[in-house]
C-alpha cells in the first residue's frame, strides 16, 4: 500500500525512466537513461565508469524487471512499477540494498565529474539535466542546500544515497529526499 506522496514520487520516477514516452518501461528505456547520464555528464562511453554505470544498469533492469513485469509481456506498467517498487523498496526489504543501492551509486560515480568524490552543486544540476527536470540552476541549487545534509556545499555520495532512499522509501511530506527531481 502506498500514500499519495510516495504514488506522486513514483508517477515522476516513472517518467523519468520512460525515455520513449511509451507508457511503459522496457529494456530500451533503461539504455537510453544511461546513455542521457553519460551525455549530459560528458563521459565517455567507453570508459571504466560508463562500463560501471551501464552495467549496473542494466543488473538493475534484469532485477526490476523479474519482480515487477508480472504479465511478463517484457514491460513494465506505471501500477506494475508502482506496486513493485513499494514491494521491494518502500517496505524496507533487502532489494534496496541488494540491486538499488550499486546502481545509483555507479551513477553517482559519474555525476562526480571532476572524481574529487562529492558532487558539487553544478554536477548536481547536469545530473539533473540527465533527468529531464528542467530545473533552472537557481532551482537546483535550492534543492541541493536542501539534500546538503551537513551543510558543506558538496554532497556525499552517502548524502545521495540517503536522499535517493528517501525519494524511492519515505512518506515524510518534509523529506529532503523528496526533493531529488525538483519540487512535486
Amino acid at each position: 500500500m502506498t500514500n499519495d506522496l510516495l504514488d506522486r514520487k513514483l508517477d515522476r520516477a516513472f517518467t523519468h525512466l520512460d525515455a520513449d514516452r511509451s507508457g511503459v518501461i522496457d529494456a530500451d528505456d533503461i539504455i537510453a537513461l544511461g546513455s542521457r547520464l553519460l551525455s549530459a555528464l560528458d563521459e565517455p562511453a567507453t570508459s571504466p565508469k560508463a562500463t560501471l554505470v551501464m552495467g549496473g544498469l542494466v543488473d538493475f533492469w534484469q532485477e526490476l524487471f523479474t519482480e515487477l513485469d508480472m504479465d511478463r509481456d517484457g514491460k513494465v506498467t506505471p501500477e506494475e512499477y508502482k506496486l513493485g517498487m513499494t514491494r521491494l523498496y518502500a517496505q524496507g526489504g533487502p532489494a534496496y540494498d541488494r540491486s538499488f543501492r550499486p546502481m545509483v551509486r555507479a551513477i553517482l560515480t559519474i555525476v562526480d565529474t571532476d572524481g574529487d568524490g562529492v558532487i558539487s552543486p553544478e554536477e548536481f544540476h547536469k545530473a539533473q539535466g540527465a533527468f529531464d527536470t528542467e530545473l533552472s540552476p537557481a532551482d537546483a541549487e535550492a534543492l541541493f542546500q536542501r539534500i546538503d545534509a551537513d551543510g558543506d556545499g558538496t554532497l556525499t555520495v552517502d548524502e545521495l544515497l540517503h536522499a535517493v532512499r528517501e525519494y524511492y522509501t519515505g512518506t515524510d511530506e518534509d523529506a529532503p529526499g523528496n526533493l531529488l527531481f525538483g519540487e512535486l
